[in-house]
């Protein structure tokens, strides 16, 4: 018995690791989803505009999700982040740390899953205790960027 455990214990393990260490821009994750009863796999999401690139990998189990998000936005700062979160139904409630030129900045994220597409839910923002969080919840709306589900790799 105690074999099993060490045993689910390091699989866990090996999963939230290639999480962590998949780059947002080279999209490495891979799908550990093993049945339809299998309740732990990756998700993968980009959004390709020009020369804006931003990609979601994740590893999802249950309702929780853990993984990186990266924008690489033309002439802006590229910003690179982890990803911890929870889904809500259709929605996914996050927050993302990124390194912006050698500081950490944290900041709640929201996307709506909607069929094979993550859409991403803008409002006004403001900053409390040095976290830049929605300035009102109640006025997110769904028309930000749109990113196209992506076979992991």
């Amino acid at each position: 018995m105690k074999i099993y455990l060490y045993l689910l214990f390091f699989s866990c393990a090996l999963m939230v690791l290639l999480a962590c260490n998949s780059s947002p821009t080279q999209n490495s994750a891979v799908n550990m989803k093993t049945s339809d009863n299998d309740s732990t796999f990756n998700i993968c999401y980009s959004s390709v505009i020009k020369k804006d690139t931003v990609l979601l990998n994740a590893l999802m189990f249950g309702d929780s999700v853990k993984g990186s998000l990266g924008y690489k936005l033309y002439e802006k700062d590229h910003n690179n982040g982890s990803l911890l979160g929870k889904m809500y139904g259709d929605t996914l409630k996050a927050t993302c740390t990124f390194m912006v030129k050698g500081s950490e900045s944290i900041q709640e994220v929201i996307f709506l899953r909607k069929e094979s597409l993550f859409v991403e839910g803008i409002t006004s923002r403001k900053t409390v205790n040095g976290k830049i969080v929605f300035a009102d919840p109640q006025k997110i709306h769904f028309d930000g960027l749109v990113l196209k589900h992506v076979p992991c790799k």
